[in-house]
């Protein structure tokens, strides 16, 4: 009954799909939780299928109708000049016919890459109907924060509607997969702030049809590109024009100030903060920057920038620069900096009129550049005596949003075993979410970003570290992020026993355990499960020891011990109910069901499974009647009840679709 809910105060345990160990179709029939009774089942149930000529393998999740799948690309700058040859260049491109058509991009940090591709992808996506992907790596950000290839890998193979599997956790297996899937399809990818090739090789589609536009701040030796525009700073002409346009839109149209910028400053991001500068404040002297330019221009025009900042919002400033994700939304930045919403909303706004953040646009929220970042957290005028206490703000908000839109996935409402102990919320309210759907694309949006806050949180050994690790699992088992769900879990189980947190070691024992079920490694899920029991027992969690009970029957049963399996379900059922748990009551009931079917105990079955599926619409949980129903369709097919069963596996199938799963 592996599942995870939270009430604000509370960690849930585990709920919800998984994707099983098998390929296709029974893979997407694998949901609310591995079920390796069901799992059994769907062996036979293919057979039956077959002869009678039922078909109830769901596809792959489909995309919007009328809609490609997209990861959205930045919002543009409102004003672009300078770049209009090197735009036409790539928009011209022509592939060889060996493989899609590959872009890059490339020179120093601040010559506008990532603006020249936005542009870029506004007049190629006609060409690429198929999908449309922008993922960014943050090299430069700090290692807790860059996108390993894997989970780019996997964060394509999610927006394509492709099921996860526990067994494609390395770059090869996951390359493949991607490589297949892309064969007939024209896509648009772009790899945005990409370190050296071998990032590049194993994302490539396969499709002549489709391109890649990758940008750097190195030549990427090795992947012999299609074309490479190779960016320059901009010539006087060029900067004055830019300086000259963000003024005017700003509503000063100033030629002699544009002039003036543009005798200074060359390079694209030094020129457009310095125009930020003016129009926020016109009587700022321009300082002519250091001979060189570059990267140097860049350190003037912040300095400068930082000068003419409040000491609020120069606090705000050094606060949300340590933020290890790259969408800085007011809640963030309210939570970091220990202020109102309303309040930090201000200083944001002022830090972009100073040029300091870029508009996120229809995220709802900013972006940093790399420069400004370091810049910011480099200076000594930055530096940030708290920057414990603001970390630990944001954790518990990080782990509070997460929480809430997990808890929306089942509509559980009920109290759990892992309340002990709990540290206070964040003061600052997460997220709140309609429908399940829009939490899983709340989750889907901002799983990067989420990623990067738990690793800092592991990282610096904070105590919040395995609740944030437990509460996000659950979205990574059901996206299929199975290597940051072992790398996570590893870590957080080590600050744990250092500590002495027994609770923390049973919840990350039980979670490596069924990560090792998955994977169909019974002895090492048996040896963490047996740990995670103990470890719940110690501190009096009967919801958390039922849980693991119910995952031993799960083994139980698949090895064929059909003693053992039901002992332990009935286990499950005894600590759940007097845990007053109610979705797990429905799964133990759901389970002893499964028990009862296969030891030919029909009557039983169906009462069980009766009982489950009023429990679960008692509390709303979509997806466990769900379940129960595809149990009952189980159930009639070795009965020979077909045209029943179908009703039910459509009803399954229908709310399955719905939930996004």
């Amino acid at each position: 009954m592996g599942r995870r809910r939270h009430v604000r105060t509370t960690v849930a345990l585990w709920l919800g799909p998984v994707a099983g160990v098998t390929a296709g179709a029974l893979t997407n029939l694998i949901t609310a939780r591995w079920n390796w009774w069901l799992f059994g089942g769907l062996i036979v149930l293919t057979t039956v299928i077959a002869a009678s000529g039922a078909l109830v393998a769901p596809p792959p999740p489909a995309p919007v109708a009328g809609s490609a799948p997209h990861l959205a690309a930045p919002v543009g700058t409102r004003v672009f000049t300078g770049r209009a040859r090197e735009l036409d260049r790539l928009c011209a491109a022509v592939p060889d016919d060996s493989g899609p058509l590959l872009l890059a991009v490339t020179r120093l940090g601040g010559t506008g890459k990532t603006e020249l591709a936005v542009r870029a992808v506004a007049r190629l996506a006609a060409r690429c109907p198929d999908g449309r992907f922008w993922l960014g790596l943050r090299t430069y950000a700090p290692a807790e924060s860059r996108m390993g290839t894997a989970e780019v890998l996997r964060t394509l193979l999610n927006a394509l509607g492709v099921a996860p599997d526990p067994q494609d956790v390395d770059v090869s297996r996951l390359s493949a997969k991607w490589r297949s899937v892309t064969a007939d399809r024209r896509i648009l990818l772009v790899l945005d702030d990409v370190a050296n090739a071998d990032q590049v090789r194993p994302v490539l589609p396969t499709s002549a049809d489709s391109i890649v536009l990758v940008t750097s701040r190195h030549l990427l030796i090795g992947l012999d590109p299609d074309d490479t525009v190779t960016l320059d700073v901009f010539t006087e002409a060029e900067a004055r024009q830019l300086a000259a346009g963000i003024l005017r839109r700003a509503g000063h149209d100033d030629v002699p100030t544009a002039a003036a910028i543009a005798a200074g400053y060359r390079l694209p991001l030094a020129v457009r903060q310095m125009a930020d500068l003016k129009a926020a404040d016109p009587h700022r002297a321009i300082t002519d920057p250091p001979p060189g330019g570059g990267s140097g221009e860049a350190d003037v025009a912040f300095s400068l920038s930082l000068a003419a900042l409040g000491k609020d919002a120069r606090s705000m400033l050094r606060r949300v620069a340590r933020y290890p994700g790259s969408l800085i939304t007011v809640a963030v930045a309210a939570t970091m900096a220990d202020l109102p919403p309303d309040r930090a909303q201000h200083l944001l706004s002022t830090l972009y009129q100073h040029g300091l953040l870029i508009s996120a646009g229809h995220d709802g929220g900013y972006r940093m550049h790399d420069l400004i970042r370091a810049a910011a957290t480099g200076d000594p005028a930055t530096r940030d005596d708290r920057r414990g206490l603001t970390e630990e703000r944001l954790f518990r908000y990080v782990d509070a949003a997460i929480a809430s839109a997990v808890e929306t996935l089942y509509r559980s409402g009920s109290v759990t075993g892992l309340s002990s102990g709990r540290p206070a919320r964040s003061a600052v309210p997460p997220p709140r979410h309609e429908t399940d759907l829009h939490a899983l694309t709340w989750l889907d949006r901002h799983h990067a970003d989420l990623l990067a806050v738990a690793r800092r949180c592991v990282a610096v050994g904070s105590p919040q570290a395995w609740r944030m690790v437990y509460d996000l699992e659950f979205y990574q088992r059901l996206r299929g992020f199975y290597g940051e769900i072992a790398e996570l879990h590893t870590e957080a189980l080590r600050l744990a026993e250092a500590a002495g947190d027994r609770f923390g070691q049973a919840a990350m024992h039980h979670n490596l355990g069924l990560l090792d079920m998955r994977r169909t490694d019974f002895p090492a899920a048996r040896a963490h499960f047996d740990i995670s029991v103990a470890r719940y027992a110690e501190v009096g969690s009967l919801v958390g020891e039922g849980e693991v009970r119910h995952e031993l029957a799960n083994i139980g049963y698949w090895l064929g011990d059909l003693p053992s399996a039901r002992a332990h379900a009935e286990a499950a059922l005894t600590l759940l109910t007097k845990a007053g748990d109610p979705v797990g009551v429905a799964f133990a009931h759901r389970d002893l069901g499964v028990v009862d079917r296969a030891q030919g105990r029909h009557a039983d079955a169906a009462d069980r499974f009766d009982t489950s599926i009023r429990l679960f619409e008692s509390i709303g949980q979509r997806r466990g009647v769900a379940v129960g129903r595809r149990e009952l369709a189980l159930l009639l097919l070795e009965q020979g009840r077909h045209t029943t069963a179908r009703r039910y596996l459509e009803q399954a199938l229908a709310a399955f679709q719905d939930l996004g799963d």
